[in-house]
């Protein structure tokens, strides 16, 4: 019945206070609900809440008495039962019989539903109390009658109590009138039945002979049913029920209608029963709801069957035992409770030490000993000093002996922390450690494992501090002692003394488990020494065999050449032992440091950079070697690699700390002047020195000086460019000596890695550092090389197997004039490990056979090819050499002739080589596109200035023109206007030197009257042109011998997508076919207009990537026809305008009209940042960056603006401001904007030509501002009436290239004029697009909204 009825009675005449007024000492609290059988309340008393169940009289006939007896003795007989909860006191008056209990808060029927929910273990303990709760009552003879989830109460610690025990309810139950079951046992009025079915029988005639029902189903039902008690059985059932409902989440097995169902066999409850997902639990209760009662077994027996299975072992040996204490008479409160349980802990736990002891070392698997050792270590943390030290490490030390190395290792670790937490230790333990641990251990310093002596090495230190600890601890407390008790000084002379011997004693023991770990064969132990505790071992030993043990056994670990881990450690963990011993180490640390900074590990000299700033921070260098080693750093400030930049930085400003300020501006910073862009004077604030650093030498540019192999004459020609550059600072034009062949062509690779003359003074700077590291690098390949190869008869070393294994070796690259040998020819062996530069230095042996002189195979040719065009490329497989039972085969088409006869194999061998010959000169192909990416095809001269002259006048289109493309190869040119045409134009004709410019020919589809061509791309290197109308349809032209015809169209959803505002191409270097003809039909509704389009080609994919007004971009292949990906922006972000895709094909930026720039990834196709222009001004025209890898340059609307921001960084890095507002104002903005944007590098600079709304073309130098001018006025612009000049200035860190405007002044004398004033040349209209072509001479090209174009050289 539980302690509230969910199903509230109709209202009666008295409310149920008024039963509980003539009750002393309870005092009514709250109603807890009404039924027809029972009135409930909540009651006050001096012992705590109680439950009042209130039966109304209404027949003072009825036999109250009796079962008032009844319910008394079931109460004495439940005296001291743990998980039953009788009724404590019934109460009778002439008005109502009163039933009163404890109250508790829950049942099971709410703590299944209330958070947190149950889990597994918590509703298997539930269940086995609900079980010990029968067996405890029917021992003792009570049978409850009454089982279910409201009547199981639950306490907060999960303790189940069994309570309303209902004896005066009836037996049995007639089947055909469910009113005697919703009036007894239905009061919460869930319709749920736990009944047994036993317990229901028929009624009427039948029945006649059997006695009549006791009184209180007299006044309910006039029907005869058989009496009787009640049995174990029919609570055996009903506890079935409710385990079921327990385990299946609330879901009750039966209702009313159900039980009678299956106990007249119509209903299986086995479909509930399915939910139960643990297979004990579930045949526990399929047996205990059993229709037959004999079938069932007492609550006993199913709590023996279930033990181990259902039921875990200790619920039956500890659990039950201990936590019934808190619930059995007398009730301890809360904080004697906790009290309680801080008294049995140690008990608790001791209990668990026996336990685990006694099993550990029978424990057979390797898991379950690692189990083992976790749990002594967890035990640890809650036991006493003496108890780990007699009780839990001399089995944690029985593992050392371990067959398994995991096991050994663990004990280490697991000993170290055990020994970390104690805190006193008995006098019969003082010597646990020289003469107990340390011993048992001593041989994993050689264990043949390099797992157990790497954990030796990183736990050493900590027990060598616990050690210590353990001995301090004992000199107090026999300090102590002595000074309680009658001692004289002379007693504690002899503690002393005896305290200098026992360390000195306990230090030779860690010095020679030390030594040996630091003199261990495998590295990985020496770097898990320093990285783990070197400088708390310098603690430990003194300062004196600090230096002279530790310190002289790490200087040995930079010998090692090959592992750069361990130099790295060295110098990451140097400054503590330099540090304690003092600066006398200073002498002995210089060498080292130097040879640090000279590493051919980038890493290491990363990590001594680091270093040295410690050492300064720390006083422990002084000033002269500091000034020493400021001339070998401040080279590193042009280093590419940023973390040798940043350590460079670091140890600068910590030394100009350290320096006064004479120091600073006398010695620092001259030295700094090369190497920084703007003054600096907090030089001590590394932030504001990283910020003036000049650009670093490019990576590819320092990496390809570092393969050179004439690198000393490279490092002289430099040195003398640099000093002709001195002598000719004034003039333009440096006069450079002329170089041979070889070294040409160095300098033209290293142009095209992006060197600089800057880089060329930085690279100087730097020269002493690159022949070190060259040399060491050089060796270092040498050394390797040289290394034994075979260790034992048997064994072999798998990185240099040549000289012992036949080899079939085939070149898959190999330069033109590498000669082939013979198989029977055998190889020189001083030759076999050398790369193609060191045979191109030292010359070659190998015998050069005729009959492969005259024969080349195609994959041969191929791979000369890519030797032409990447010279610095390695073979994939160096030549080794063989041993005199093999043979060096090196495969071509000339060894295998149709008149020889070879082995099967033999041939099939021949057909793999020139298989991954192709294949590898794909790849090479592949991978010179994506390196050597040249962002013009045909870039201008270094020297080359756009004079301003008109040269073409084109007037065939009859509305705006909106876009220019230039062909990859500068053969022709395309234009797309409103008229609905894309007129193609040949870039020779329009010199100058032709009568008549006309278009080559006029695109136009006629079947779609009044569309405007909006933009278009050249796609497949020019094969076919691209071109998108603002009816959302993308027509594709394939270009022939100068003709194109339209070979495909993509219609696009314009509802949905928008205008098309751009279209791009992109391509991966494989073959493409001209011949593609592509139908593709996209919904209209679903896309929308497109705004921008592009294309590249990934090799496998030839990509058209278009953007649509509606936020989505769209890659197409146009080999597959099939969709590459598809991109939806957010649209808070604004409408798609313009886009660009980087040169790198790896990412995109899109533009939109809120002056929100949006990176792509195209590789996961996520967003990766946004870029916000200040003013939300719209982005109309966006292109990448040619140099600078992470830029992008954006024109956004007003105040001619172009910007270039840092999507890495987010910054706006430079500004070209065409406006006479204030540079960067938000508020003062000019009407004009830029609409066409053209970059172009060249050998030496970077400039962009811009055209906008002002009708003026203008040339910018971005390298050098002030060679910036209008290259084409406006028509309607006066003449000779002002002056334009252009400046650099930094506004906020931002570079702001400014144009601004100088009156003329005008002379006094009038010349007379030589004839009438020439037409203007300048456009009418705004100037829509801007581009470059080259033919013979370099043109730029300008189109209008009035459709005009004009080409200007």
């Amino acid at each position: 019945m539980g302690n509230q009825l969910t199903g509230i009675a109709p209202s009666q005449i008295q409310p149920v206070e008024h039963y509980l007024t003539d009750l002393q000492n309870y005092e009514y609290d709250s109603s807890l609900g009404s039924t027809r059988f029972f009135k409930v309340a909540r009651a006050k008393t001096s012992e705590g809440l109680s439950v009042v169940k209130v039966f109304v009289i209404h027949d003072p006939s009825l036999p109250l008495n009796s079962h008032r007896t009844k319910i008394e003795d079931i109460g004495g007989r439940l005296q001291g039962t743990t998980n039953c909860l009788p009724f404590q006191k019934a109460v009778q008056s002439d008005k109502a019989a009163l039933l009163i209990r404890q109250f508790v808060k829950d049942s099971l029927y709410d703590r299944i539903s209330t958070r947190p929910f149950l889990n597994k273990i918590e509703k298997k303990w539930i269940a086995f109390q609900l079980l010990c709760a029968l067996n405890q009552c029917h021992k003792l003879k009570v049978c409850h009658g009454d089982v279910k989830s409201e009547n199981v109460m639950i306490t907060s610690w999960n303790w189940v109590l069994l309570t309303d025990f209902a004896s005066f309810k009836p037996t049995y139950l007639p089947e055909d009138n469910p009113s005697d079951f919703s009036y007894f046992f239905d009061t919460s009025r869930r319709r749920t039945c736990y009944l047994a079915p036993e317990r229901f029988v028929e009624s009427g005639p039948k029945n006649s002979d059997v006695q009549v029902q006791t009184a209180l189903i007299e006044m309910t039902s006039s029907n005869e049913v058989k009496g009787g008690d009640l049995t174990p059985a029919m609570d055996i059932f009903s506890a079935g029920c409710v385990i079921t409902e327990l385990f299946t989440e609330g879901t009750p097995p039966f209702d009313f209608s159900q039980l009678l169902a299956y106990r007249n066999g119509e209903y299986s409850p086995w479909k509930v029963l399915e939910k139960v997902d643990d297979n004990f639990i579930r045949d526990l209760v399929r047996h205990m709801i059993k229709k037959d009662p004999s079938h069932r077994l007492s609550a006993e027996e199913y709590m023996i069957q279930q033990r181990g299975k259902a039921f875990p072992e200790y619920f039956y040996t500890f659990l039950k035992i201990y936590v019934q204490r808190f619930a059995a008479p007398p009730i301890l409160p809360p904080d004697d409770r906790i009290n309680r349980i801080k008294r049995d802990f140690p008990l608790l736990v001791k209990e668990f030490v026996s336990i685990v002891t006694s099993s550990q070392k029978k424990t057979m698997f390797c898991n379950n000993k690692l189990i083992a050792l976790q749990i002594f270590l967890d035990i640890s943390k809650y036991v006493t000093s003496d108890v780990i030290l007699d009780r839990i490490i001399p089995y944690m030390l029985d593992f050392a002996h371990d067959q398994f190395a995991r096991v050994r290792a663990e004990v280490i670790r697991v000993i170290t922390q055990c020994l970390a937490g104690i805190k006193t230790v008995p006098r019969s333990d003082a010597n646990v450690f020289p003469e107990y641990i340390f011993p048992n251990l001593s041989h994993l310093t050689q264990d043949p494992s390099v797992m157990v002596r790497v954990a030796y090495a990183e736990n050493i230190a900590q027990l060598a501090e616990t050690a210590l600890r353990v001995l301090e601890m004992m000199q107090r407390s026999d300090l102590e002692d002595t000074t309680e008790g009658e001692g004289d000084t002379v007693e504690g002379a002899l503690f002393q003394a005896s305290y200098d011997m026992e360390l000195l004693s306990l230090q030779e023991t860690i010095q020679q488990k030390v030594v040996t770990l630091l003199s261990d064969p495998d590295n990985v132990v020496k770097q898990s020494m320093l990285e783990n505790g070197i400088t708390r071992l310098c603690v430990f030993f003194g300062r004196q065999k600090a230096n002279d043990v530790l310190l002289s056994h790490m200087i040995t670990f930079l010998n090692d050449k090959n592992d750069w881990h361990l130099r790295g450690a060295f110098f990451e963990n140097i400054v503590g032992v330099a540090a304690y011993v003092g600066w006398q180490s200073s002498s002995i640390l210089k060498p080292l440091l130097e040879q640090g900074l000279a590493d051919p590990e980038e890493f290491v000299v990363h990590q001594t950079l680091g270093a040295l700033q410690s050492l300064t921070e720390l006083g422990l260098l002084q000033k002269a070697t500091m000034q020493e080693f400021l001339a070998e750093v401040v080279p590193f400030l042009a280093h590419p690699g940023m973390w040798i930049r940043q350590g460079a930085v670091g140890f600068i400003s910590t030394m100009a700390r350290k320096f006064n300020t004479a120091d600073v501006h006398c010695k620092l910073l001259p030295c700094l002047q090369p190497f920084i862009k703007k003054q600096v004077l907090q030089v001590e604030k590394e932030i504001y020195l990283l910020n003036a650093l000049e650009d670093p030498v490019p990576r590819p540019v320092f990496d390809f000086i570092l393969r050179l192999s004439q690198l000393d004459r490279f490092l002289d020609i430099l040195q003398k460019r640099q000093y002709l550059r001195k002598l000719h600072k004034l003039s333009n034009r440096v006069p450079y000596p002329e170089l041979d062949d070889a070294m040409s062509q160095i300098f033209r690779k290293f142009t095209s890695l992006g060197m600089t003359e800057g880089h060329e003074d930085k690279i100087n700077s730097m020269k002493e550092y690159i022949t070190k590291l060259h040399r060491s690098r050089a060796g270092s390949s040498d050394g390797s090389q040289d290394s034994n190869s075979v260790k034992k008869n048997g064994e072999v070393n798998i990185n240099t197997p040549g000289r012992f294994i036949t080899k079939r070796h085939a070149e898959l690259h190999k330069p033109k004039d590498t000669k082939t040998e013979t198989p029977s020819t055998p190889p020189n062996h001083s030759f076999s490990y050398q790369n193609a530069e060191w045979k191109s230095m030292f010359g070659s042996t190998e015998s050069e056979p005729s009959s492969t002189s005259d024969s080349k195979s195609k994959p041969l040719q191929r791979s000369d090819t890519i030797e032409k065009k990447s010279n610095t490329e390695k073979p994939m497989s160096s030549s080794n050499s063989s041993s005199s039972t093999g043979s060096f085969v090196t495969m071509t088409a000339g060894q295998i002739t149709p008149e020889a006869r070879y082995h099967p194999c033999k041939l099939e061998l021949r057909n793999l080589v020139h298989k991954k010959r192709d294949l590898y000169s794909v790849d090479l192909l592949t991978k010179d596109l994506f390196e050597n990416i040249a962002w013009e095809s045909r870039p201008p001269p270094s020297n080359w200035k756009p004079k301003g002259i008109l040269v073409a006048h084109l007037q065939e289109h009859r509305a705006a023109v909106n876009r220019i493309q230039v062909s990859h190869d500068h053969s022709f040119f395309a234009t797309a206007s409103n008229d609905g045409t894309v007129k193609l134009w040949e870039c020779e004709k329009l010199e100058g030197k032709s009568v008549a410019n006309r278009s080559k020919q006029t695109l136009k589809n006629t079947s779609n009257q009044g569309e405007k061509m909006r933009c278009l791309v050249f796609c497949e290197g020019s094969l076919s042109l691209a071109a998108a109308s603002d009816a959302g349809t993308i027509y594709i032209y394939k270009i022939d011998s100068g003709k194109a015809s339209i070979t495909t169209e993509i219609p696009v959803d314009k509802e949905e997508y928008g205008n098309i505002v751009d279209i791009s191409h992109f391509d991966t270097g494989k073959s493409v076919r001209t011949s593609i003809c592509l139908s593709v039909s996209v919904d209209k509704e679903e896309y929308g207009n497109i705004v921008d389009i592009s294309h590249f080609d990934t090799g496998a994919q030839s990509v058209l990537a278009y953007a649509t007004v509606n936020g989505y971009l769209y890659g197409l292949d146009l080999r597959s026809n099939k969709e590459v990906w598809k991109l939806k922006n957010d649209p808070k972000s604004g409408l798609i305008t313009s886009f660009a895709v980087h040169h790198s094909q790896c990412w995109l930026a899109l533009g939109t009209s809120s002056g929100t720039h949006v990176c792509w990834d195209l590789r996961f196709q996520l967003p990766i940042t946004s870029i916000v222009h200040p003013t939300g001004a719209r982005v109309r025209r966006l292109v990448a960056h040619p140099q600078e890898q992470s830029w992008i340059i954006s024109a956004t609307q007003g105040n001619n603006e172009v910007s270039m921001w840092d999507v890495e960084t987010g910054t706006r890095q430079k500004v070209l401001w065409a406006s006479p507002a204030p540079p960067l104002s938000q508020n003062q903005a000019s009407q004009h904007s830029v609409y066409g944007v053209h970059v172009a590098v060249t050998d030496t600079n970077v400039f962009m030509l811009t055209g906008g709304s002002d009708m003026r073309a203008r040339f910018w130098d971005v390298s050098y501002p002030a060679n910036s001018y209008i290259l084409a006025g406006a028509a309607t612009d006066p003449l000779q009436q002002t002056g334009v000049s252009y400046r650099s200035r930094l506004i906020d860190g931002t570079e702001v290239i400014q144009e601004t405007y100088t009156k003329k002044q005008v002379g006094t004398d009038d010349t007379p004029r030589m004839g009438p004033d020439s037409p203007p040349q300048g456009h009418h209209d705004i100037i829509s697009d801007i581009n470059l072509c080259q033919t013979s001479q370099c043109l730029v090209i300008t189109a209008s909204r009035d459709g005009m174009v004009k080409v200007w050289k």
